[in-house]
């Protein structure tokens, strides 16, 4: 199994500066607790999980890792799964194939036995009655399971022909020993049939596993994953950021239409501080004019000052309301 190299890895500046602001803000609100704290014997609590929970940024990161990852971890746990299953099947055939080495060489121990029989028996190599067990053992061995020997139509009748005559006690005794090879011979027929289908297997596998692409599908899959939730973060930090503008201009909208009507109280006061001191000059005035060439003698001081109190209640002018004139032409 091949895993091509991939890094799952999501992170921006932006995304960094979230973090380091709530950090920072975390510390701060460790910092402000009184030393009485440590002393309360309070368990300290790891916030880095709630901290998580709290970012939306940090939390949609962290969904689209374990998504990914989970996504190529499962196509790699088959993937090895299969591998396994794989080399289980590669080990049973090196087992097999020692097996039938043994067998072979059980089957070659029992023919050096009838050799040496043989020849304590006496009987030549090129004998008739050892040409007679020679077609009388191709026989037996064309009878085991899975033996490529065959027998000619000639060599059957020969057989026949042998058997009706009857079989030497040499040829009975050595027969004998050739049946012991049936169990060893069957033995390696059967071991090379499940080789066989063992490797059908392996090759059938390997072929499967060419044409699926699992694991570079899941790397390409976990890639758009990624891809998507780093396009979301960034529609959230978007988001965000536009959110909080627009509240920073309400803000501002606000401030300004206090000002402006603040500005608007004061030109409205500075407006009538001008009016009542406009109001006082001309009172003045027409003061003056009225007392003007009365002020000689007694009787002309009293007549002025009558005249001055009948304009004043005329104007319905208070002394408090001239006190509050003078007040604002201050302002």
């Amino acid at each position: 199994m091949k895993v091509n190299n991939m890094t799952i890895f999501m992170g921006d500046e932006t995304a960094r500066a979230r973090h380091g602001a709530l950090v920072a803000q975390e510390n701060s609100g460790a910092k402000s607790v009184g030393p009485g704290a440590a002393k309360s014997g309070a368990k300290s609590v790891d916030a880095s999980g709630l901290k998580a929970a709290s970012d939306p940024v940090a939390q949609k990161k962290a969904q689209a890792q374990k998504q990914a990852l989970r996504l190529v971890g499962d196509v790699f746990a088959n993937d090895r799964k299969v591998d396994q299953d794989l080399e289980g099947r590669r080990e049973r055939i090196r087992q097999l194939q020692q097996e039938n080495g043994e067998y072979r060489r059980s089957i070659q121990d029992i023919e050096n036995n009838r050799e040496e029989f043989r020849k304590n028996s006496g009987v030549a190599a090129d004998s008739e009655e050892e040409r007679e067990l020679r077609l009388l053992a191709k026989e037996k061995e064309a009878g085991f399971a899975g033996s490529s020997v065959h027998l000619t139509d000639e060599e059957c009748k020969e057989i026949a022909g042998i058997k009706d005559r009857g079989l030497t006690q040499y040829q009975q005794d050595s027969l004998a020993m050739k049946e012991d090879e049936r169990y060893f011979a069957e033995s390696i027929h059967k071991s090379k049939q499940e080789i066989e289908t063992e490797n059908a297997i392996i090759a059938r596998t390997k072929m499967e596993q060419l044409k699926s692409h699992a694991m570079a599908d899941a790397q390409k899959e976990a890639e758009q994953i990624m891809k998507k939730a780093s396009e979301d973060i960034v529609n959230l930090l978007v988001g965000e950021a536009k959110d909080h503008i627009e509240e920073e201009l309400e803000e501002k909208k606000e401030a300004a239409k206090e000002e402006a009507e603040k500005r608007e109280e004061i030109q409205e006061k500075i407006d009538t501080a001008k009016e009542r001191k406009k109001e006082q000059e001309e009172l003045t005035e027409d003061i003056l004019e009225a007392t003007q060439g009365q002020i000689s003698g007694a009787s002309g001081m009293n007549e002025a000052q009558q005249e001055i109190k009948d304009m004043m209640n005329k104007m319905k002018l208070i002394e408090e309301d001239v006190k509050g004139a003078a007040v604002d032409q201050n302002v």
